[in-house]
């Protein structure tokens, strides 16, 4: 009886320590929840159209040799031109450091060397033993169609299968900060030197800047989110005003981008100014699925009219019958 007390005793001091890899691993996970935001994210499809676009004014104030395509691709440069995003899925959960690099702050060059970086032992298996961290995001994938002047081919350009938002924005602090500290390793390396092979650095503004050119989704309450976010990143050139995130820029001259986001959390609006308020270039948005439910309530009040219309000239008709 007593060696039987003992051995259970003992298989329970066994499944304990077999246990506290997960529970401290589900610690993390906690930490760097935030009940206080929420995505509101839906399914659908938006449509971004370039309303506004002066040339000369751009080649005065942001660069004589760039356009609007250096931001946005296709035929971002051409009025009327539109791109389509079409939602598809979504869901949460957590994911490591590596998976956020890839995500969320490696730039376009960063992306197409990272394999040679990979090769010399710098890859996923190095970033997620060194910066052990776990984060919980929401997950979404979409399709894309780059800005064009003429009808959308049927397939997307792109398919993205795993854009996300974090849930916690204060995370993205320590997100800079481990990839700034990885970016710093790879370009003190003397071999991947030898490949002219380096990272770049980056702060709090190019990363928020980086955010809208590629235009990430973000959570809700949209004024708080975006506030914690540039703020935990300690922007020197943004300010929040309500849904709209302002980000002041220097090219030849100064200028302004204003970014409006709707109650989804995605981009509505943007908007560049020079330093007089002038607009010279813009992108709206609609919803195909709005205007489809506008016209669909149009026709029914249309309808709606001749149904009453009919009964008030039957119920004349049976008057006047009734009387003669």
């Amino acid at each position: 009886m007593i060696h039987k007390k003992k051995s259970t005793t003992f298989r329970l001091i066994i499944i304990s320590l077999l246990l506290i890899p997960l529970i401290n691993q589900y610690l993390i996970f906690i930490a760097y929840a935030n009940a206080n935001y929420t995505s509101r994210l839906e399914k659908g499809t938006q449509i971004l159209e370039v309303k506004k676009y002066d040339d000369q004014t751009w080649k005065n104030t942001v660069n004589v040799t760039s356009t609007p395509r250096d931001w946005f691709g296709g035929n971002s440069d051409k009025i009327g031109a539109k791109s389509k995003t079409t939602l598809l899925e979504m869901g949460h959960r957590d994911f490591m450091t590596s998976s956020i690099f890839h995500t969320l702050i490696f730039t376009n060059k960063t992306s197409s060397i990272f394999p040679i970086v990979r090769n010399y032992g710098y890859g996923e298996e190095y970033i997620n033993e060194n910066y052990t961290y776990y984060y919980f995001a929401w997950e979404y994938s979409f399709h894309y169609w780059t800005f064009t002047s003429s009808e959308f081919k049927i397939q997307p350009d792109f398919f993205y299968d795993h854009s996300i938002i974090l849930q916690n924005p204060q995370n993205i602090s320590q997100i800079l900060d481990n990839y700034n500290e990885f970016a710093s390793t790879i370009n003190n390396n003397a071999t991947l030197q030898s490949l002219n092979i380096s990272f770049p650095l980056l702060s709090g503004d190019y990363l928020v800047w980086q955010f809208i050119i590629k235009r990430f989704a973000i959570g809700n309450p949209i004024n708080d989110y975006l506030t914690t976010f540039t703020n935990i990143l300690d922007c020197k050139n943004t300010t929040i005003q309500g849904k709209t995130l302002i980000f002041q820029r220097r090219g030849i001259k100064n200028y302004t981008v204003e970014v409006f986001y709707n109650p989804q959390g995605i981009i509505e609006t943007f908007k560049v100014k020079n330093s007089e308020g002038y607009v010279f270039y813009e992108i709206t948005s609609f919803y195909p699925k709005i205007v489809f439910y506008i016209i669909l309530g149009i026709l029914a009040v249309f309808v709606m009219g001749i149904v009453v219309l009919f009964i008030i000239k039957k119920k004349k008709l049976q008057k006047y019958y009734t009387q003669n």
